[in-house]
């Protein structure tokens, strides 16, 4: 990180050992809090330099985002990865309300990976009880989470 005329710049080192070939195209993710958003995206952009990224602050705003753009979504070129803990609608109520609203067809375009900062075998569980995820990690992410996501759910085929 480098400061200039007292504000902060942030470069992302783009190395070919960081990068990775994939089919992974898109992004979304939902998480409440901005700082999170922010570093998930950088350590993103690392690993894949021209991915698209999306941003919801709750679960509402992930369904419009969902129901919005659910036509443009190829399959196995889409990463969901949801936040638990957030206002208005959580993680839980979102997978609810993503069940209902989505057909299967729809749902299994999305690779759908839980995010939570509170580590537990219960939250785990529950989350891999749940058709649609597809994995369950611990904030913070980095480069090297991402890549693990990357080569598991979207394999350069």
């Amino acid at each position: 990180m480098s400061v200039v005329a007292g504000k902060r710049f942030f470069f992302i080192e783009f190395d070919a050992k960081n990068m990775v070939h994939t089919n992974l195209k898109w992004v979304l993710l939902v998480d409440d809090d901005g700082t999170t958003n922010m570093l998930n995206t950088l350590f993103l952009k690392r690993v894949v330099p021209d991915i698209k990224i999306d941003t919801a602050v709750n679960g509402h705003r992930a369904l419009d985002f969902l129901d919005s753009h659910m036509d443009e979504i190829e399959p196995g070129t889409f990463l969901l990865v949801l936040d638990i803990e957030m206002p208005l609608m959580n993680g839980w109520e979102f997978l609810e309300a993503y069940n209902i609203l989505f057909k299967k067809e729809e749902r299994e375009k999305i690779a759908l990976t839980v995010l939570t900062a509170k580590p537990s075998e219960e939250v785990k569980y529950r989350a891999l009880a749940n058709a649609n995820v597809k994995d369950c990690l611990y904030k913070p992410l980095s480069d090297i989470n991402f890549k693990k996501i990357i080569k598991t759910f979207f394999p350069d085929e």
